[in-house]
Order: structure tokens, then C-alpha cells, then sequence
């Protein structure tokens, strides 16, 4: 007998009720608060107000805001206090956060909603149950059908993997210039997928034809979907997913795992050795610097970020406007702007504060391991069991496809993350009659105000840098603003920490001040390193300051680099060899000093042009050049190897024109 998985509440009449008043007011308000950037702002603020409905009904009907669950108090405090606290100290509150606050708060309403949904068993008329799929349960597979079939319509054409130009033609006839982006629809889909194929077995192994015609195509839809964003973390997280819902669902014999598992391994042995993984891995770029460098560079935006707003961060929604403004690594007029910081742990460090990423490691952490027991308390290929399973697999892929791109918390594409929760707990019990002893009763309390106490500490910490990087934040997002007033302002925060100077400087040179930017930052060099890099971009004809920076601070590449860039040539090739003594790693720079050596002394030249080939290879230069140097040479067995190990397509061109000339 395979019993439905089902929350215990007092009263399914009553929950009927409190259920219908969930699907009302989130009928009605998502229209505000989903599409809140361009819905008026007042009807979203009455949207917003109209979501406590649901709990005001559910506590005069039940006793309750909620039932009883382990996401409780995590979901509450991050509504609550994060939510409010990241809206009221962004540089932007209306312009930027407020969306995002919006689509957040919706997306915790929705939680609750299907989480306190009321299960329906079906019973036969022998008295026997079986395993029902929930209406909350049709409602995100109807969701992900409509994400399947939008999705390749409004996101962008990319070309990684193939191109297709169709992608993307409702964006085209919709006037949007950007379109959505690939990778952002591929996270939202790893959390469909992994689910609906573990759905789709159960329905195999249980012989559920009707419930399997409709799962079939749905997950196919899915996977055409999915391999249209050509998202390469997207579909190694989805695979391990779906594969980890199956082994958890299926419960296979230790014989057979280890047979499955093994042809696993070989499969992906075969593709690793084959063309298949440089294709997969390249996906039509030239070298890897430009695979992994531009995440790179913003992971160290993002980490420089937390580091000067640790316990509230940079405002919600904030970094992906501000990172080449206030963390510049290129001149402004060359970048561009970013979503986010393609990492979701780093996204909403940004978005809540320190305390905030780890509320959501939480939320994760508790979410996977409920639904991995109530996997394993049901028989093996049940469709209750693969149910739970499917979701522990969403999670995961989900998690997995984060640590390289972000669905941010706030983002439309969020909401399915918080269905998932609540699928999840409307299928967990707690116990809620057992005595609580008195240490029990206050505990929380004790727990939380030493949370206060040490949140207000690091608050008093942190204070003048953060609040100089907000007053640096909200003169970059609104020109309006005075920056001289602003920079006036920062002044006395600055004398408090000397950090604070990189946003005063800053605001000096939006005033157009720049003999006070370079004053300030000068002291600043005295007892930061992490901001040289930036000021080289936004102050790089200053030498006085870069041979400052080179003087007050010999250990850092940085300033060797910046003052390299300003000086002759012969000067230069020292001041680029001092810095990659210290950074060897930097391929940019390598090639910069090979540029200069090239003309002046061969053999260093080549030495440094296969430095540069075998540090990223950026601009898919460094192995060309020093094939060319050596193939000029007449060794013709050597440029061969060296241009093999450029990806760029024209080398690989060359290595093989030379090995015709080298058959007899």
C-alpha cells in the first residue's frame, strides 16, 4: 500500500477556505508586484499590503500564521528583516530594489500558499489509499510547460554550441533589445526538469499510461528548451540532477549502481577524450581567458563588494548596475552592463548582507534534507518516493548550476525556486502537541537577541564604509544627485576608516575634482591594496599616483602594471617584469610585455608570448605569435606543437598547413 504524502492539519473544510483566499490574492496582486517596475506605484504598494491577507485568515481561522514547518522561521526572518533592510538602504530603493522586493515578497506568499496547501487523498472503495498528484503539483508542471514553450520565443540567440536565429523572434516582434538571458532561462528550467523526468519514470515503473502521456512531452519540451540556452552549467547540473533523483527514487541494488555508474564513467571518459569536450567546454570561444575570465573578473568585483558591505550588502538588486562603476575593471565606456554576479550565493551576499547568503544555504540545506527523508520513507519506483526525489534533484541541480550563474532571489525567474520549497514542506509533519520545557521556551529568544547584539556590532564596524559606498552608489545610479555634496559628506567617514577614501575618491571624480580624488586616494593607497586595480582604470594618466602606488606598495603588481602602462618602452619592460615576478598568473600582461619585447629581443619575446599562451591565451595571441616566431625560424615542428595549443580556429589552420609541408 503506498499512502499519499500529506501534511497533518485539524481540518480539511477549513483549510479548503484559507487555500481558496491563498490562490485569490495571489491572482490578483501578481500583476503589481511580478510586473512591478511598470506598474504604477501605488497600486503595488496596495498589492503588497494585500498579501498579509492570506495570514491574517489563516491565524483567525487556524490559531496560526502557518503550520508548523522547518522553513518557518528562516523564510520569516528573511521576509521580515533582510527584505525591508535591503530595500531601505539601497542606493535606489525605487529605481532598482524595488522590483525585486516585490517579486521576492510574492514569491514568499506563494511559498506559504503551497505549503500550507491541504492534501486530498484519493481512496478506492475498498478503503484503500493511494498516491495523488496535489493541485500545487499540476500547477508547477503547468508552469514549467509555459516556461518550456515562452522560453525559446523571448530569450536571446546565442551561438556557443550552434546557432539557431529563430530564438528569441517573440523579443524580436516584442521590441525588447536584449531579450531574456540564456543562461538565467536555463536555471530556471534545472529546477523543472530533474523533476519532471523522475515523474515521468515513476509513471513508467507504476504504469500510469495517462499520466505518463501527459509527462512525456512535457519533458521533452523541457530538454528542447534547455539545450536551446546552450547553458553548459544548465545541462551538467540538470544531468546530475535527474541522474541523482533516479538513483534516490529507484533505490537500485548495490550490483546495479555500480554497473550504471561505471558506464557513467566511461561515457564521459570517451567524451572527455574525444573533440566533443573542447567543443563542449570552448563552445566557439577562442581561448580559455575568455571562457573563464570575464567570470572571474566578476566573482572579484562581487567579493570586493561583501568585503565593503558585509552586513546589509550593496543594496537588492544593486551590483549588477554598480560593479563596472564602482569596481571598474575596464574604462566605463568599454563595459557593459551585467545581471548580476553570476554566482547566486555571491548574488544575494550582495543582495542581504554575509547573513543573508548563509539564510540561504539554510533554506537549501533544510529543503534537501527533508525532501531526501521523505524520498526514503517511501517504497522504492513509488511515485510518492520519486515525487520527493524529483525535487531533491531540482534542488541540487539547481544548487550546482548557481555556483556559476544566478536566478537571484528577486528575479521573475525565482518564483519557481520558492514553489519548489513549498511543495517540499506542504509534505513534511512536526510535532506540535509535546511539552516544551522552559530552556526550550526561551532559547530562541536568548539565540536571538545575541544575534542582535552582534549584528549591531558588526553594523557599527562596517558603518563608514558601507555608508560611503552607498552615498558613491546613489550618485552613480541618479546623476541628479550632487557628487560634490556627497564627497563632502563622506569626508568624516573616511577619517573614521580609511577603506571609506576609495568611495570619497570616487566622488570627487564624478564632481570632476580630480586633484582631491587623487589626494584622497593617495592616502587611501597607504593602507588598502584591493583598489589599485580600479584606480588604474579610472585614474590611469596619472603617473604621480600610479609611482605612488608602486612606492608605497612593492608587493603589489598592480601598480607596477598601471605605471608600466604610462611609461617609455624600455622602462615599461621593467616595471611589467617586476609585476609578473609577483602575478605570473596574469596572461594580459604577459602578452602586453611580449608586445614590447617583440622587435627588441626575440628570444624574450617568445619566452613571454608562451607564457601568455599557457595563462589563458588571451585574445587567442599568445600561442599564435610564438608558433610564427619559431616557424620563421625554419622549425616548423615546433610552431606546429605551439599553434596546437591555441583553440583559435586560424591556428589550428596553420599547425595543420605546416604538417603538410613537413609529408613527404
Amino acid at each position: 500500500m503506498d499512502k499519499p504524502l500529506a501534511n497533518r492539519l485539524e481540518s480539511r473544510a477549513v483549510f479548503l477556505r484559507t487555500s481558496a483566499v491563498d490562490v485569490v490574492v495571489l491572482a490578483l496582486t501578481a500583476p503589481f508586484l511580478l510586473a512591478a517596475g511598470w506598474a504604477p506605484r501605488s497600486l503595488s504598494l496596495a498589492a503588497l499590503a494585500l498579501l498579509a491577507v492570506p495570514f491574517v485568515v489563516r491565524r483567525g481561522r487556524t490559531g496560526r500564521f502557518a503550520r508548523p514547518m522547518a522553513l518557518n522561521w528562516p523564510v520569516t526572518v528573511l521576509g521580515l528583516v533582510f527584505l525591508p533592510a535591503a530595500m531601505l538602504l539601497s542606493p535606489a530603493p525605487w529605481a532598482v530594489s524595488w522590483p525585486r522586493a516585490a517579486t521576492l515578497a510574492w514569491s514568499i506568499v506563494l511559498f506559504y500558499a503551497v505549503a500550507n496547501w491541504p492534501a486530498r487523498p484519493r481512496v478506492h472503495r475498498h478503503g484503500r489509499q493511494a498516491t495523488r498528484l496535489s493541485g500545487p503539483t499540476w500547477g508547477f508542471l503547468a508552469l514549467g510547460g509555459v516556461v518550456a514553450v515562452l522560453a525559446p520565443l523571448v530569450m536571446r540567440s546565442v551561438d556557443k554550441l550552434f546557432f539557431l536565429p529563430q530564438t528569441g523572434w517573440l523579443a524580436t516582434r516584442l521590441g525588447w533589445q536584449h531579450a531574456l538571458p540564456t543562461n538565467e532561462v536555463a536555471g530556471v528550467l534545472t529546477l523543472f526538469i530533474p523533476f519532471t523526468v523522475a515523474l515521468a519514470a515513476a509513471a513508467w515503473w507504476t504504469q500510469r499510461r495517462r499520466l505518463l502521456a501527459a509527462l512525456a512531452p512535457l519533458t521533452l519540451l523541457l530538454l528542447a528548451a534547455l539545450a536551446l540556452t546552450q547553458s553548459r552549467t544548465g545541462l551538467m547540473a540538470s544531468a546530475v540532477g535527474a541522474l541523482l533523483a533516479l538513483l534516490l527514487g529507484a533505490r537500485p541494488r548495490r550490483k546495479t549502481l555500480v554497473i550504471g555508474l561505471g558506464a557513467v564513467a566511461l561515457i564521459l571518459a570517451a567524451v572527455a577524450l574525444s573533440p566533443l569536450r573542447e567543443w563542449f567546454v570552448f563552445a566557439g570561444a577562442n581561448s580559455w581567458q575568455s571562457v573563464i575570465g570575464p567570470r572571474l573578473g566578476i566573482w572579484g568585483q562581487a567579493l570586493d563588494g561583501i568585503r565593503d558591505h558585509p552586513v546589509w550588502g550593496m543594496g537588492l538588486g544593486a551590483f549588477g548596475l554598480l560593479a563596472r562603476l564602482i569596481y571598474p575593471l575596464v574604462p566605463v565606456a568599454q563595459s557593459a552592463v551585467i545581471e548580476d554576479a553570476h554566482n547566486l550565493y555571491l548574488q544575494t551576499t550582495l543582495d542581504f548582507g554575509i547573513l543573508g547568503g548563509l539564510l540561504l544555504l539554510l533554506l537549501l540545506g533544510v529543503a534537501v534534507w527533508s525532501g531526501w527523508g521523505l524520498a526514503r520513507a517511501r517504497p522504492p519506483r513509488a511515485l510518492s518516493r520519486l515525487w520527493a526525489a524529483g525535487l531533491v534533484g531540482a534542488l541540487v541541480a539547481h544548487a550546482l548550476y548557481s555556483l556559476t550563474d544566478a536566478v537571484a532571489l528577486g528575479a521573475l525567474g525565482g518564483v519557481a525556486l520558492w514553489y519548489v520549497f513549498g511543495l517540499i514542506m506542504s509534505s513534511t509533519t512536526t510535532r506540535t502537541e509535546r511539552a516544551v520545557e522552559p530552556f526550550q521556551r526561551w532559547s530562541p529568544l536568548v539565540i536571538g537577541v545575541a544575534g542582535l547584539m552582534l549584528l549591531s556590532a558588526l553594523m557599527m564596524t562596517a558603518r563608514p564604509v558601507n555608508r560611503a559606498g552607498q552615498l558613491a552608489g546613489a550618485v552613480a545610479l541618479n546623476t541628479s544627485q550632487s557628487a560634490a555634496t556627497a564627497a563632502a559628506t563622506a569626508g568624516p567617514l573616511t577619517a573614521a576608516r580609511c577603506r571609506a577614501g576609495w568611495y570619497e575618491g570616487l566622488l570627487w571624480h564624478a564632481a570632476g575634482d580630480m586633484a582631491r580624488r587623487s589626494a584622497v586616494w593617495a592616502e587611501l593607497l597607504a593602507c588598502a591594496t584591493d583598489y589599485t586595480g580600479y584606480m588604474a582604470v579610472l585614474a590611469g594618466d596619472d603617473a604621480a599616483l600610479a609611482r605612488r602606488a608602486v612606492d608605497v606598495q612593492p608587493d603589489n603588481p598592480a601598480g607596477y602594471f598601471w605605471l608600466a602602462a604610462l611609461s617609455a618602452p624600455d622602462e615599461a619592460i621593467g616595471l611589467y617584469r617586476q609585476g609578473l615576478a609577483l602575478a605570473p598568473g596574469d596572461g594580459r600582461r604577459w602578452l602586453a610585455l611580449a608586445e614590447l619585447l617583440d622587435g627588441r629581443d626575440e628570444d624574450a619575446a617568445l619566452d613571454a608570448y608562451l607564457q601568455a599562451c599557457l595563462h589563458g591565451d588571451p585574445g587567442a595571441n599568445g600561442c599564435a605569435r610564438a608558433a610564427a616566431i619559431v616557424a620563421a625560424r625554419g622549425d616548423l615542428e615546433t610552431a606546429i606543437r605551439y599553434y596546437r595549443l591555441s583553440n583559435w580556429s586560424e591556428a589550428r589552420a596553420m599547425a595543420d598547413e605546416l604538417e603538410r609541408q613537413l609529408d613527404p
